[in-house]
């Protein structure tokens, strides 16, 4: 036996005991409500297919209902488990049981689906700049991130995002990296995508680690061609009446293509800069040097965390920078949770958005 196939056989023992254990608490309190082990054999209906697709924990399975049906049900038992002791204690309290059990049920199930089918949530977010020229007072900046087009985002999906940012006419639109999920089959499609984007005064996008997971090249190209400003290490003037707005963009970490002075090389003096920076942990780099605003994806905002709380979430295992808005002396740095997913087609506790950064005077 290889070592691969020993590994992924480790991977589905350990899949399937980590679904055993979320779902064990709802679907013992379902079979005992119902008297019957009804509820145990519809979970093992709806969790089998899908654990049967799993190869890794980054495997992308193919697009299908039972893929949706089981996360969306895992993540309702996951709610589920952590509403259980807050209704014992209103139980306890003296809130009626079969209501409480009933609004606990209802919200794991309404969190359930939206960890699965719910559309990204629109960010406005302002950063106030010192010494921003009055022409700029007022820029609003789109940005979409982690696209990961692939199975479980197809182009008309990415084309529905692109819409919702036109329709905020903007003045300036960013796609700051993972554009596909892996491999040649969705360069062209996403290409097509995001070449409908339009701001008045362009679209740029930067590389991440995922848009070598395939030719990167061939993907530059076709942004290009489909109208997009791909900015690898360098940067632009963008002007606005007489004002300079400097955008620049930084190249892959993963593959040490990253170079943030070459980047900021061409940058007139005085004019305030963004930068598309795929990963967050270049944004010490850029504060040093000045950056006023550094625009970032990456992390998803770990995919699966806890409402309201950035720090704690899986993107905590790769960087301190996690999701939302950070600010280190004049610098500010915005991490956007993405669009898109990787691994597991499922947000808990991290739901998908596009951002629209205004920049104001200090």
């Amino acid at each position: 036996m290889s070592l691969r196939t020993r590994l992924q056989g480790r991977f589905h023992l350990l899949a399937a005991a980590l679904v055993t254990v979320v779902q064990l608490p709802p679907v013992l309190w379902f079979c005992w409500l119902t008297r019957t082990p009804l509820p145990a054999l519809v979970a093992l209906g709806v969790s089998w297919p899908y654990l049967k697709q799993l190869q890794s924990p980054w495997t992308t399975t193919p697009r299908a209902a039972s893929t949706y049906v089981a996360l969306g049900w895992w993540s309702a038992c996951l709610v589920f488990d952590l509403l259980m002791l807050p209704a014992v204690l209103a139980i306890q309290a003296g809130a009626p049981g079969g209501v409480t059990w009933g609004m606990a049920g209802a919200v794991a199930l309404m969190m359930g689906s939206d960890a699965v089918l719910g559309r990204p949530r629109l960010r406005k977010r302002t950063v106030r700049v010192a010494g921003l020229p009055k022409e700029l007072d007022g820029y609003r900046i789109g940005q979409l991130s982690d696209v990961h087009c692939g199975p479980h985002v197809p182009e008309e999906k990415v084309a529905g995002w692109v819409s919702r940012l036109n329709g905020l006419e903007l003045d300036l639109v960013t796609v700051t990296g993972d554009l596909i999920t892996n491999g040649s089959s969705h360069v062209e499609a996403v290409a097509r995508a995001l070449g409908g984007l339009r701001a008045r005064d362009g679209a740029f996008a930067c590389m991440g680690n995922h848009d070598y997971f395939t030719d990167g090249e061939h993907l530059v190209r076709e942004l290009e061609r489909n109208g997009l400003t791909v900015l690898r290490n360098r940067g632009v003037v963008v002007r606005r009446e007489g004002a300079n707005l400097y955008v620049a963009g930084v190249d892959d970490t993963w593959t040490s293509r990253h170079d943030v002075e070459r980047a900021l090389e061409a940058r007139p003096d005085g004019a305030p800069t963004v930068l598309l920076a795929h990963d967050p942990d270049l944004f010490p780099q850029a504060q040093a040097r000045g950056v006023e605003l550094t625009l970032s994806g990456h992390t998803h905002g770990g995919q699966l965390a806890v409402p309201w709380v950035r720090r704690l979430s899986l993107a905590r295992f790769m960087t301190r920078w996690t999701a939302g808005m950070y600010r280190q002396g004049s610098s500010w740095l915005y991490v956007n949770r993405g669009a898109g997913t990787t691994g597991p087609p499922v947000r808990l506790g991290a739901p998908a958005e596009l951002a629209v950064i205004t920049l104001r005077r200090a």
